[in-house]
C-alpha cells in the first residue's frame, strides 16, 4: 500500500514532535507518579464558576457566542487581556492586541511572519520545548544562550550577537520566558531585563516575551516580575501570555501585544490558521475578570503552588544524594535538577519508570541537545503527599543508577 510519503513537503517530512508528548502516555500509566507534564492542578479548575458564567453568556447572547468571531478577537476577550496586563504594569490599547489559541499559537505566528529559513533565533539555554519545535520546523538557525540564577548571561549574549554579525547571520528575535522559566523555574533579574532591552536596541532585533506564569509569583509581589514589555519604549518586545495557567488550559485562550502594524500581520496569519479564537471562551474570560473572581482565584493558585513547591524542595533536600543540585523557583510550575556529570537522564529514564516515577529529560529543552545530566520536574499537578513519595522514588532511582555507573 502506498504511504505517499514521497509527496510530503520538506517541512512535512522533517517535522519534529514534542519529547514531552512522547513521554506523556507512558508517564500517565497507573501507579506512576509523574513529574513530567506541566499540567495545572485539576482540582483548582473553577468548574462551578465557569459553568455559571457560560450559562449566563449563552442565555444572554447564545447567537453571538456560538457564532464566528473577529479574527483579532472579540472586544470581551481583548478587554480581559487588557485587564490581566494592567495588573502587570503594562498599558495596552485594543488595536495592539490579538487573541490566540494559547501562547503556542502566538509563537507559531511570530515564527511564521518573521522567520525565513536560515534566520537566527536566540533562545535561553535551556528553553520551552514547544517553542524549539516550532523554530526547528521553520528551518531557523537556533542559538542557545546559557543562563545563570539571574537569567540569560549578558556577556555571552553580546558575544553571540557579535559572532552572528561577523558571520553575516541576521538575528531576527530573542525568545525569552523571564518569569519562572520553563523548564528551569528561574526568574530574570530586573537589572538583566534592562540590559536585554538595551542590547536589543544596540543590535536591532525583536524580543518575544512569553509570560504564562508571571501572575503565579508565590509572594504576590508583581513588581519583582515586571515584564520587559512594561519597560519597552521602542515596541521591540512582542508580549504573549495565556489564560491556561490561571483559568484552565482547556479553554485554549491566549493573546499577543505588540505594535498595531505588527498585529495586522498576526491577524492575517491567524485568518489562515483557525479563522478566530473561541468567542464563548473570550466571553468567559471577561466574565471571570469583570466579576473580580479571577483576581481572588489567582491569589488562591499562588498558595496552592507555593505549598507544593515547598513540599518538593523540602523532599529534595531530605532524599537526594550528594552531587545532585536544583533550582529554587519563586513561582510557576517547575524545578530543574542537575545530576552528577556521569549520569545520563535519558539512559536513567527506564530505571525511573521501573521505580514508578517519571520526569522530562533536560536535553529535550536544549537548542543543541545538551544537558544530558539534567531533568525537569513539575510540582503543579500532583498532590503534596504524592509529591513527597515521588521525590523519594526519584532519589532512590538516582542512587541506584549512581551505584550501577560506579
Amino acid at each position: 500500500m502506498n504511504a505517499y510519503t514521497d509527496l510530503f513537503s520538506f517541512v512535512g517530512a522533517n517535522l519534529q514532535g514534542s519529547e514531552i508528548r512522547r513521554l506523556f502516555a507512558t508517564s500517565m500509566q497507573p501507579d506512576i507518579i509523574s513529574f513530567a507534564g506541566g499540567l495545572p492542578d485539576p482540582g483548582s479548575f473553577p468548574a462551578q464558576e465557569v459553568a455559571e458564567a457560560v450559562n449566563k453568556l449563552l442565555q444572554q447572547r447564545g447567537d453571538l457566542y456560538l457564532q464566528y468571531g473577529p479574527s483579532s478577537g472579540t472586544r470581551e476577550g481583548i478587554d480581559a487581556a487588557i485587564h490581566r496586563m494592567k495588573n502587570r504594569s503594562i498599558h495596552a490599547e485594543p488595536a495592539q492586541i490579538i487573541m490566540t489559541s494559547g501562547s503556542q499559537q502566538a509563537i507559531d505566528i511570530m515564527t511564521m511572519i518573521f522567520i525565513d529559513p536560515g534566520d537566527v533565533i536566540l533562545v535561553e539555554e535551556p528553553t520551552f520545548v514547544g517553542a524549539l519545535g516550532t523554530f526547528r520546523n521553520s528551518q531557523a538557525r537556533i542559538i542557545g544562550v546559557p543562563m545563570d540564577e539571574q537569567g540569560i548571561d549578558i556577556t555571552i549574549l553580546k558575544q553571540t550577537l557579535q559572532n552572528a554579525k561577523q558571520e553575516n547571520h541576521r538575528v531576527k528575535f530573542l525568545y525569552l520566558i523571564p518569569n519562572f522559566q520553563n523548564p528551569t523555574g528561574l526568574t530574570m533579574s530586573q537589572e538583566r531585563r534592562v540590559s536585554v532591552l538595551q542590547i536589543a536596541k544596540e543590535y536591532d532585533f525583536m524580543i518575544l516575551e512569553d509570560d504564562p506564569y508571571g501572575e503565579l509569583v508565590f509572594n504576590g509581589d508583581l513588581n519583582s516580575v515586571r515584564p520587559l514589555k512594561a519597560q519597552d519604549a521602542e515596541d521591540r518586545v512582542i508580549y504573549t501570555s495565556s489564560f491556561s495557567k490561571i483559568i484552565s488550559p482547556g479553554i485554549r485562550l491566549g493573546w499577543v501585544l505588540t505594535a498595531p502594524h505588527i498585529i495586522e500581520r498576526f491577524d492575517m496569519a491567524k485568518q489562515m490558521l483557525d479563522v478566530c479564537s473561541n468567542p464563548l471562551m473570550q466571553g468567559l474570560a471577561w466574565e471571570l475578570c469583570n466579576s473580580g473572581f479571577l483576581d481572588s482565584h489567582v491569589t488562591q493558585l499562588r498558595r496552592i503552588y507555593k505549598s507544593r513547591a515547598d513540599v518538593m524542595l523540602a523532599a529534595l533536600q531530605r532524599y537526594m544524594p550528594e552531587g545532585v543540585s536544583w533550582t529554587k523557583p519563586a513561582g510557576g510550575f517547575f524545578i530543574w535538577l542537575t545530576l552528577p556529570r556521569q549520569i545520563n537522564a535519558l539512559e536513567m529514564l527506564n530505571t525511573a519508570l521501573a521505580h514508578n516515577v517519571a520526569y522530562v529529560i533536560g536535553s529535550a529543552f536544549s537548542a543543541n541537545s545538551a544537558g544530558e545530566n539534567t531533568m525537569r520536574i513539575s510540582f503543579c499537578h500532583e498532590q503534596e503527599e504524592i509529591i513527597e513519595k515521588g521525590v523519594y522514588r526519584l532519589a532512590e532511582t538516582i542512587k541506584d543508577f549512581i551505584s550501577r555507573e560506579g
